[in-house]
């Protein structure tokens, strides 16, 4: 299985080294705004990019994570939208499939092209495909990985030759148990519980590549993954996203998978993604465009606070002035209070009604709670 840290660690390792060997100049010291600005704009001819990042099996044609990244470089944020592998979508070629399918149909683009319909027609600019084999490998030239592994995990796969043995707790892992780690699907929370994990290493790998004193085995890392590395961008673009993304605070990057429940097709399990929040994430979070900067004032009122950092992520991902978020008690219908050019925005696009206020305030009812069951 794929995950999400082994892609984003695999265009950082990779941009490192094409930025010596490509005489691609890394700025030392803090990124002023403008250059961050300057630099985005030669490469990418934008400040928001939307990056499709697929960990694929080549011999079975399928995806094992897909994550729609969208990286706002004015502001040196991430948001990383996870796509549950069963996600059940309408596939071209193969009538209704499981999301993981589509790269049968066409490979990355055809993945591509089917997330981002699945998230109300949202454009992709770049793509990251990765395979697995090295994953374990990496780490260990990393030297591991400290990880609170969130339960105990025993589960032995003799035919698939997959042996996980963790004990709940902080612990050092190394590649073949962070491998293991991530691949571990055989408790409630199933694929929901490996997206999560995948999430919490991404944080951790980031967080130990930052650290000055394992630059040095950058070149190494690169070594091991740049031969599974595919992706539509070229050299300076790769470099580009190191210069901008290298020591990006922690709160910049931000995580949470699409709304979703499990549900059945004939005798399959699948994934429904809420189509209401797959399109408000998808005209929120991934919009060109900068959103009024007035405070807003969000509150949770629909009695699911899962969905708190699905509201933040998508709302501060998109560039929008959330300085304070609540939950609050169960109100039956959304709505806006205020005036503001920021009020009229978010009643337009969650379709609610407004009410009179000399602040700002987006309260999600339980008109807008995802469907679970």
């Amino acid at each position: 299985m794929f995950s999400t840290w082994w892609a984003r660690a695999a265009i950082l390792t990779f941009a490192v080294l094409i930025s010596v060997a490509g005489g691609f100049v890394i700025f030392r010291g803090p990124i002023h705004q403008q250059i961050v600005k300057q630099t985005a704009a030669q490469s990418f001819g934008s400040l928001k990019l939307n990056l499709l990042i697929l960990g694929y099996q080549a011999d079975e044609a399928t995806t094992d994570t897909i994550i729609v990244a969208h990286l706002d470089v004015g502001r040196r944020s991430a948001t990383l939208v996870s796509i549950p592998r069963d996600t059940w979508v309408p596939v071209p070629g193969a009538g209704y499939a499981k999301i993981n399918a589509a790269y049968a149909y066409g490979g990355a683009h055809a993945t591509a092209k089917v997330a981002g319909k699945l998230l109300g027609g949202v454009p992709i600019d770049a793509i990251v495909a990765l395979q697995p084999e090295n994953a374990a490998a990496i780490v260990d030239a990393m030297g591991g990985l400290d990880v609170n592994v969130d339960e105990a995990m025993d589960y032995d796969d003799e035919g698939g030759d997959l042996h996980i043995h963790l004990r709940a707790g902080e612990q050092h892992l190394n590649g073949s148990q962070i491998a293991g780690y991530l691949r571990f699907r055989h408790d409630a929370a199933s694929d929901f519980g490996r997206v999560r994990r995948q999430q919490q290493v991404l944080k951790l790998m980031m967080a130990q590549l930052s650290e000055p004193q394992n630059w040095a085995k950058l070149p190494q890392i690169l070594k091991l993954a740049q031969k599974q590395i595919h992706t539509t961008m070229n050299n300076r673009q790769l470099a580009s996203l190191l210069t901008i993304y290298r020591n990006v605070p922690d709160e910049n990057v931000r995580s949470f998978t699409l709304p979703s429940r499990v549900g059945w097709v004939g005798d399959a399990s699948v994934v429904f993604a809420d189509p209401r929040w797959a399109k408000l994430i998808g005209a929120l979070l991934f919009d060109r465009g900068d959103p009024p900067q007035d405070d807003v004032l969000v509150a949770n009122a629909t009695g699911n606070v899962a969905l708190d950092g699905t509201i933040v992520g998508t709302l501060r991902g998109a560039g929008w002035n959330v300085p304070t978020f609540v939950d609050t008690k169960i109100k039956r219908q959304s709505m806006v209070v205020g005036s503001s050019p920021a009020a009229l925005a978010l009643a337009k696009t969650f379709a609610t009604p407004t009410r009179p206020g000399t602040k700002t305030a987006l309260v999600i009812g339980a008109d807008l709670a995802p469907v679970t069951e």
